[in-house]
């Protein structure tokens, strides 16, 4: 009677565990699942956005260059934003391996490391919890 309750104790934390990794694989951490497979046309963003996006940045800029030669703006926040900012960008879009973990470097300010970091944990639980099953399954049949 045990074993089976234990039995049972074991599903319903392997249903857990198949739970939160099936949780944080789906579509409310995309990165992550993203990053394991090739980009495709839907993963990118529209035109429309695309160009706004640039129309914004160059208006901004302008806005930026007027105030200089305006003597609003100091030279130190213009060159911050035609060399520190796109610095920042390239810095940030690049893959990098620690510990064995592949991430981006602006995952880290995004503060989504706490699904990498738990997920080896979770997954040596899911294996103990499956070994424990089949043993107590195994020990049953026989």
């Amino acid at each position: 009677m045990a074993g089976e309750d234990e039995l049972s104790q074991l599903e319903a934390e392997r249903g857990r565990l198949l739970s939160m990794i099936a949780y944080h694989n789906g579509p409310f951490y995309p990165m992550r699942s993203r990053s394991l497979r090739p980009a495709s046309p839907e993963d990118q963003a529209p035109a429309w956005f695309t160009a706004a996006g640039i129309a914004i940045v160059c208006g901004i800029g302008i806005l930026m260059v007027a105030g200089f030669f305006a003597g609003q703006v100091p030279a130190s926040y213009v060159l911050f934003v035609v060399v520190g900012l796109p610095l920042l960008a390239y810095i940030f879009s690049r893959r990098i391996t620690m510990f064995g973990m592949t991430f981006r470097a602006g995952e880290v300010l995004a503060l989504s490391s706490e699904q990498i970091a738990g997920e080896p944990e979770t997954l040596k639980r899911l294996a103990d919890c499956e070994a424990r099953i089949a043993k107590l399954k195994e020990g049953r049949s026989s």
